[in-house]
């Protein structure tokens, strides 16, 4: 039954066209003939009324006129016997009455004057039950109107019945004054009985009947029209439709191998049970189809990935999220495999989970290539470290013996040259050294990190004893800002130490002989900002960009004569960023110079 109604009502205008024809059939059958039989009525009750007002102004004209004229002028009197006596008029009742079977023989309408009242003249008439009801009705209400449908030998018609109460004082005194009157306590405003006005209905009738068939005809034709059009309609729009949803099926097939070849998908049910799993799911985990169907996705699930990923997951999906995060998971034969899920709650047209469709990327080669380039960055950074430090020792040993060779004043012009070079390229050797290991001690988090209280006069201070020589020999100003020997900063004074030489050092590199360098420092916003700037050749903004990467120097570096390692920079940003979560910045032009700013 329900599968009739969905395919007349939900899935097709059969159904609804069906039943608008049937409500609108039935409406015409039965409302048309109702509502054309209640304007019968209608029409018929007007015309009542209208003939009983011309009635009762015919009659009281005949009383106020005429009547007084016979009564004064002439030997003729009134009386309801007047067919009878050559010089008797009728009574205005009588002429009335009269009347009323004048117009009940000449046409189809029927006019009587009855009452309850024993007049003589009317002992012999027998009220039926429409004029009994309406003598009651008119003495309760006597301005009212009593009307109903009725038969009248054997003929439908339309009965109304008004009042009919004395309105002129002469008619109340004859009536008070003739000796066979009922009573003698007549006044104006009593009702003496009913006028009423029958009227046929049955041409109205016919009438309504043939314009229902008619407009039903009419009707039925055009949705006759209308039901084919829409057959013939439906029937082609279905076959386009079936094209369409054949194409698009086609269409979804493809989509479906495109993914299931690249892919890992499944499907589960609202309880996280597998209802589907493409054959890269079958391959990956090692599972048959059987094995996986129907069990939770728990079946491949590896302990090492932590319970709350799954918490995370279920809380989300279940409040119809998208949920997406890399699982480490466990194949048939124990060999664990990575993959990168998203997971989407598939709705209903209630917006009700029915199932949740699981999209999956394996990324074990990913994964396992991560893992060795993180082990190999480990190995690179032991290595510099324990290169570094191995160095050191016959490093120290050359610079040591080369400084007492020059002490000894043995030495001739030519070779204390030599042991001034084989110094100067050792301390060189030992600086590029020392910045690959604190490279690499940075890198492997081995920094240490021992911060206090330092004042910033005594800290440019000590910066500047180790630039005396270098200011001198290139002839370059020192312009310093005025520090106040309070100010103190919180920060690890070896590191910034370390920081400031690094940024110093590079500004006397790249400032010509006479040139000037300076010194900086302001409180803004609760910050300490240091500044170094020199009017050097400058950086252009392409070098700017790649500054503070390690063994990157920018093009007027690497064409100027004193070149460097790279590092400078890039420790003196991981010791201002990583260990102080401080800031370092350059502004700069070429030929204008540069300024570097610490900020901390």
């Amino acid at each position: 039954m329900k599968k009739i109604f969905n395919k007349l009502f939900k899935d097709s205008m059969v159904g609804p066209i069906s039943l608008i024809t049937i409500i609108m059939l039935t409406g015409l059958l039965y409302l048309v003939p109702y509502l054309s039989k209640e304007q019968s009525k209608k029409e018929a009750f007007d015309e009542s009324e209208r003939l009983i007002s011309y009635i009762k102004a015919f009659r009281s004209y005949y009383s106020k006129n005429i009547l007084k004229k016979i009564n004064l002028y002439s030997d003729l009197y009134a009386n309801f016997d007047h067919k009878d006596k050559a010089n008797v008029v009728p009574l205005p009742a009588t002429l009335v009455h009269d009347l009323g079977a004048l117009f009940t023989k000449r046409s189809n309408t029927r006019v009587q004057m009855y009452s309850n009242f024993p007049f003589p003249n009317r002992k012999d008439r027998v009220l039926d039950s429409f004029q009994k009801e309406a003598l009651a009705f008119v003495l309760k209400n006597p301005q009212g109107t009593y009307s109903k449908e009725d038969i009248l030998d054997g003929k439908k018609v339309f009965r109304t019945a008004i009042p009919d109460y004395l309105s002129v004082q002469s008619c109340v005194d004859c009536h008070n004054s003739r000796p066979d009157t009922p009573k003698n306590t007549w006044k104006l405003g009593d009702v003496r009985g009913v006028i009423e006005v029958s009227i046929p209905l049955e041409n109205s009738l016919g009438s309504a009947k043939t314009l229902t068939y008619s407009i039903v005809s009419f009707i039925l034709l055009n949705f006759s029209i209308l039901a084919i059009y829409y057959f013939l309609y439906m029937r082609r729009k279905n076959n386009k439709l079936q094209n369409k949803v054949t194409k698009k099926d086609k269409l979804l097939s493809e989509y479906k191998r495109a993914v299931d070849l690249g892919t890992i998908v499944s499907k589960a049910d609202i309880n996280g049970l597998i209802t589907y799993a493409n054959n890269a799911f079958l391959e990956v985990s090692g599972y048959s189809a059987k094995e996986l169907i129907g069990q939770p996705h728990s079946v491949v699930r590896h302990p090492d990935t932590p319970k709350e990923v799954f918490a995370d997951m279920w809380h989300k999906i279940s409040k119809k999220e998208v949920w997406q995060g890399d699982i480490k998971n466990l194949a048939k034969d124990g060999r664990s495999y990575y993959v990168h899920a998203t997971i989407v709650p598939i709705l209903d047209e209630n917006e009700e989970i029915i199932e949740y469709l699981a999209i999956r990327y394996d990324t074990t080669n990913l994964h396992n290539a991560i893992v060795k380039a993180n082990a190999a960055e480990k190995t690179k950074g032991r290595f510099l470290a324990n290169m570094s430090h191995e160095l050191r020792t016959p490093l120290n040993a050359i610079i040591g013996f080369s400084q007492i060779l020059e002490r000894k004043g043995t030495l001739n012009e030519k070779d204390a040259l030599y042991v001034e070079k084989i110094a100067l390229s050792g301390k060189n050797l030992l600086t590029l050294v020392n910045s690959i290991l604190d490279f690499s001690k940075i890198e492997e988090g081995e920094m240490e990190y021992n911060p206090s209280k330092v004042n910033i006069k005594e800290l440019f201070e000590e910066v500047l004893i180790m630039f005396e020589t270098s200011f001198e020999e290139k002839n370059i100003k020192l312009s310093m800002f005025e520090c106040d020997g309070s100010k103190s900063i919180f920060a690890d004074k070896q590191l910034i130490k370390q920081s400031l030489i690094n940024i110093l050092s590079n500004a006397v590199k790249f400032t010509q002989e006479g040139g000037e360098i300076k010194l900086s420092h302001k409180e803004e916003d609760s910050k300490n900002i240091f500044g170094i700037c020199d009017n050097g050749q400058g950086i252009s903004q392409e070098d700017i960009e790649t500054l503070f990467e390690p063994f990157k120097q920018g093009e007027s570096a690497q064409k100027s004569a004193a070149k460097g390692t790279g590092l400078g920079l890039a420790i003196t940003k991981r010791i201002v960023t990583e260990l102080h979560s401080g800031k370092i910045w350059v502004e700069s032009e070429l030929g204008k110079g540069s300024c570097f700013y610490i900020s901390l």
